[in-house]
């Protein structure tokens, strides 16, 4: 008998600290990046998590798609394991392959956008333009622009 009642104990105690301590939301985002020129080289995908990283160029996660992939000048492509949180992301449209955006006389070279912002000021926006709070599944676009 105070075998069944230890097991019960144990049972119930590793019940409650479940429900107590809820691990955190992890969530999909998908990206639809459209408006892209031509399949040359790769479309270069970072997710920022504050300003302070994005001013500095540190992105949180950093996804690589070929775009031999893309159809109608569109790809799509997907993040997964996300935790809820604030989340910026950009894009580049690395035509070379260098991993980094190129300029010719302080002109950006390649393509570039935000999700579910379409930037238009000569300068580099700020991080609470395109910033994004993930509770659940999320589908955005990024609109690529080239000067």
């Amino acid at each position: 008998m105070k075998r069944s009642l230890v097991t019960f104990l144990l049972f119930a105690f590793v019940y409650l600290v479940s429900v107590s301590f809820k691990a955190p939301g992890y969530h999909t985002i998908t990206i639809k990046v459209t408006n892209i020129r031509n399949n040359s080289g790769n479309m270069q995908l970072q997710i920022f998590r504050s300003a302070e990283n994005y001013n500095k160029g540190l992105a949180w996660k950093v996804k690589t798609v070929d775009k031999s992939e893309m159809k109608n000048n569109t790809l799509t492509c997907t993040f997964t394991g996300i935790e809820d949180g604030e989340y910026g992301i950009a894009a580049l449209d690395d035509e070379n392959k260098n991993k980094e955006m190129d300029y010719t006389m302080f002109m950006p070279d390649e393509g570039f956008g935000f999700a579910d912002y379409y930037h238009t000021s000569w300068s580099k926006p700020k991080f609470e333009s395109f910033k994004f709070q993930l509770k659940s599944d999320k589908t955005m676009t990024v609109k690529i622009r080239y000067v």
